[in-house]
């Protein structure tokens, strides 16, 4: 059966961030394709004039591409990209779309006490770049594009509350406990309503941007994805 993986990335990101994890795939021979979202990876106008359907619609059209040359399409979806990932499943179903990866998906975002811990370490020295980090990721967006993220959010809670039966196909749920964007119990929430097929795994630390961030752990979380990927029925 041939399969190919789609990578996507997260809200206000691009496929650079994604780099590592889409190189580690490729060279445990996975065939691999990934999306770039509209208004994405360019400015923060360029962003603002596109909304959330317009992000959605960007990885329909690119599975639609793909879906006569493969049996399955694998979705690996990183934050936004996990949110995405759900609304692909109630367009082309359990018969196209094979398996599912989240990582770091926001059901319940911003860790108020992670970022709390991490500015007041940077005041005293000790979490140098901390607060610049935190003013770069918001100067990416704006408050229209927040609205947009909000509403897809809303968007995808609803098709996984309407979900009946044997909705999802086999999925794997990432989640890093020092996450800043996202709670941890957005995966609790994500293995509740997928039920029995997904499986759920956390790692103790990490940050959100995992693969660019957290160097001690990022192998370790694309050699699980890769072996669910492989492995997983």
């Amino acid at each position: 059966m041939s399969e190919i993986n789609i990578i996507i990335h997260g809200f206000g990101g691009n496929p650079g961030e994604l780099a590592y994890l889409t190189d580690f795939i490729r060279t445990k021979g996975l065939n691999t394709h990934v999306v770039t979202l509209a208004g994405h990876g360019g400015t923060r106008k360029q962003l603002a004039a596109t909304n959330h359907e317009d992000w959605i619609q960007s990885v329909k059209i690119e599975i639609k591409k793909l879906m006569d040359s493969y049996d399955k399409i694998n979705l690996v979806g990183f934050s936004m990209g996990g949110l995405i990932a759900v609304n692909m499943v109630s367009i082309f179903g359990k018969d196209k779309i094979g398996k599912v990866v989240f990582i770091n998906t926001p059901i319940y975002f911003w860790n108020l006490k992670i970022i709390a811990k991490d500015v007041l370490g940077n005041i005293a020295g000790r979490r140098k770049g901390k607060i610049s980090y935190y003013v770069n990721a918001a100067s990416k967006t704006g408050i229209k594009s927040g609205i947009n993220f909000l509403k897809i959010r809303s968007q995808t809670k609803r098709l996984l509350k309407n979900a009946k039966g044997d909705y999802m196909p086999v999925s794997l749920i990432l989640q890093c406990t020092h996450d800043e964007s996202v709670r941890y119990k957005s995966a609790k929430y994500l293995k509740a309503k997928l039920g029995p097929s997904a499986h759920l795994k956390c790692y103790e630390g990490g940050c959100h941007q995992v693969f660019a961030r957290t160097l001690h752990l990022r192998d370790i979380v694309c050699d699980d994805i890769c072996n669910f990927i492989r492995h997983s029925k």
